[in-house]
């Protein structure tokens, strides 16, 4: 019980808090990583801020079925404008092709939404290199 009285527990479970967290929690135990001289911390800040920033970018759950959903109903209705006899298919195959292009469109935001944020938080490394060195020390401790 002593122990959960020095710790602050937090109900936010994202990277940039899970590093804050560990630091502020173990910083005195012999063998945790120390920030190194030539790195500030505001430079730690900055650089925690910039990779959730760029995690963060994704958007939430609820953003990603938001546009999942559009994308899904976008081709259905883009084929209502047009008539039925001309059409690629006949009857339930117009709609299950719809479907399947808007499943397609939905993968390719994802995919490009992955590789957007794999650029930025290579970005954010790529600038703050000695503070990632230490940040990774940090996660790796116990």
């Amino acid at each position: 019980m002593k122990d959960l009285e020095h710790r602050y527990v937090t109900v936010l479970d994202d990277f940039q808090h899970t590093v804050e967290n560990k630091i502020r929690n173990h910083k005195d135990e012999v063998g945790f990583p120390q920030l190194p001289s030539s790195v500030t911390e505001e430079d730690l800040s900055n650089y925690l801020f910039d990779y959730q920033a760029a995690l963060d970018s994704e958007g939430t759950e609820r953003s990603r079925y938001t546009i999942a959903g559009f994308l899904l109903c976008l081709p259905i209705l883009i084929m209502s404008a047009f008539p039925d006899g001309s059409l690629p298919f006949k009857g339930i195959m117009n709609v299950l092709a719809a479907i399947g292009v808007g499943l397609i469109l939905f993968f390719l935001y994802r995919i490009i939404m992955k590789l957007v944020v794999r650029n930025k938080i290579r970005q954010t490394n790529q600038n703050y290199p000695e503070v990632k060195a230490y940040v990774e020390r940090v996660m790796a401790f116990r």
